[in-house]
């Protein structure tokens, strides 16, 4: 597997900008997230995270807005398993590395697989969804 947008396609679907950029931001926020928790040796720079949601202003995003911002991120991740895992993990330096597409260096990125082993029996990768704000 590669890192490269051209060879992999689920690197590439990662780089491809939202309509609406709140959701954007947040479906940032949860890849990060996402492979700094399944992909082996991957970690989470708290502070270039930081940044970035400063940035973006993530924290400006509230209400409604918040609600269906993260509707639209979630929505991104329905499907989402072991080999859309897998191929992300191995492009995470891509997407979070140093020099990264989409939220440079918020994301060491490893080794470049899934924590996990493949499952046949359930290939899917259950994902919380995006916390709801009343």
């Amino acid at each position: 597997m590669t890192g490269d947008p051209a060879k992999n396609h689920y690197v590439a679907e990662a780089l491809r900008p939202l309509a609406n950029p709140d959701a954007q931001t947040l479906r940032v926020v949860k890849l990060a997230d996402t492979l700094a928790r399944l992909c082996s040796g991957a970690a989470l720079d708290k502070k270039a995270l930081y940044a970035f949601m400063t940035e973006a202003r993530f924290a400006e995003i509230k209400g409604k807005a918040y609600n269906e911002a993260a509707f639209l991120a979630d929505s991104t991740f329905r499907y989402f398993d072991y080999r859309a895992l897998a191929h992300l993990c191995a492009g995470s330096a891509t997407l979070f590395g140093p020099q990264g597409r989409l939220a440079p260096g918020v994301l060491k990125p490893g080794k470049g697989r899934p924590t996990a082993s493949y499952d046949p029996g359930n290939p899917l990768v259950p994902l919380p969804p995006l916390a709801r704000k009343s």
